[in-house]
This record gives C-alpha cells, sequence and structure tokens, in this order.
C-alpha cells in the first residue's frame, strides 16, 4: 500500500494474520497483559470481516517490525462511519526512527480514501502515543471515556 525509504505498510487480512497475531501478543505482554484466546479470535475476525475494520502490517527493510488496528462504528453525531484506532504497535528496535508517524499517516490517508470522516485514538496523557497523535493533527476530545465491563464469567 505505501512503501518509501525501505518501510511498507500492508492491508491486513487472512494471508498477514499469523504475523499480526504474533506482533500483537508482543504488544500485550510488553504492556503487561495477556493476550489470551479471545482476543486472538477477536483479531482473526477482524481480518476476515472487513465491515468491522482494517488491520496493517508494517514492514521495515522487509521484516515485520509492527502493526495498527482500526475499528470501525456508524456515528450519527459525524453524519457517517468513523474508526477507533485500538492499537498502533511497533517493536522496540526500530521506534525513535519516524516510522510511528509515517505508520499513522498512511493509514489514516487510507481510511480517509475509504470514506471515513474521522479517526480516533485513545492515550495516556504525557505518553510517546498520546505525543504522537497530537503531533499528527489529532485534538484531545473533551469526552470522558466511560466502560462498563459485562462480566459474562460473574454475571450477577
Amino acid at each position: 500500500m505505501n512503501r518509501a525509504g525501505g518501510f511498507a505498510l500492508l492491508l491486513g487480512g487472512p494471508a498477514t494474520s499469523e504475523t499480526i497475531i504474533g506482533l500483537a501478543r508482543q504488544f500485550w505482554t510488553e504492556a503487561g497483559e495477556t493476550f489470551a484466546r479471545r482476543q486472538e479470535d477477536a483479531l482473526r475476525t477482524l481480518m476476515v470481516d472487513a465491515s468491522l475494520g482494517r488491520a496493517w502490517l508494517a514492514l521495515y527493510r522487509g521484516e515485520p517490525v509492527g502493526f495498527a488496528v482500526a475499528l470501525y462504528r456508524h456515528s450519527i453525531g459525524y453524519g457517517g462511519r468513523v474508526a477507533l484506532l485500538d492499537d498502533l504497535y511497533l517493536v522496540e528496535r526500530v521506534r525513535g526512527r519516524g516510522l510511528g508517524r509515517r505508520m499513522l499517516k498512511a493509514l489514516s490517508a487510507d481510511l480517509e480514501a475509504f470514506g471515513l470522516l474521522q479517526l480516533h485514538a485513545f492515550a495516556p496523557r504525557n505518553s510517546a502515543a498520546a505525543s504522537l497523535y497530537e503531533g499528527e493533527g489529532f485534538l484531545r476530545s473533551q469526552m470522558q471515556l466511560y466502560e462498563r465491563p459485562f462480566d459474562q464469567e460473574n454475571p450477577d
């Protein structure tokens, strides 16, 4: 899809799923989380159901070095389809070379060309991810995220 200076961002799908899942497992481990069967199944589903969103595989000098995932939702407020950047990850050995910025620009262009109206992303305040997003024109939302888990194991 986007190839320049040894960097390429490929649209994910069945052919790239094992590589992306391996990188996702590495990402979750690095974050101190468990990448369980549930997360793997969700990622596999995304790679075969294009109505849910998109995944991308980042290559640098021909080697897989990262991935990103954006999930779609239909928004009345925005007047159509928007996306949430659910994951953006680069392996440690290639960080600091501007590849995250290149990934974000390329996937943003891909989503815009595909007709999406906006891209949302979550990041801890004052984190490297937040700096990346703000540097690429993302604005801090005035909205606060609230979560309500539906715990299927303990349905009290």
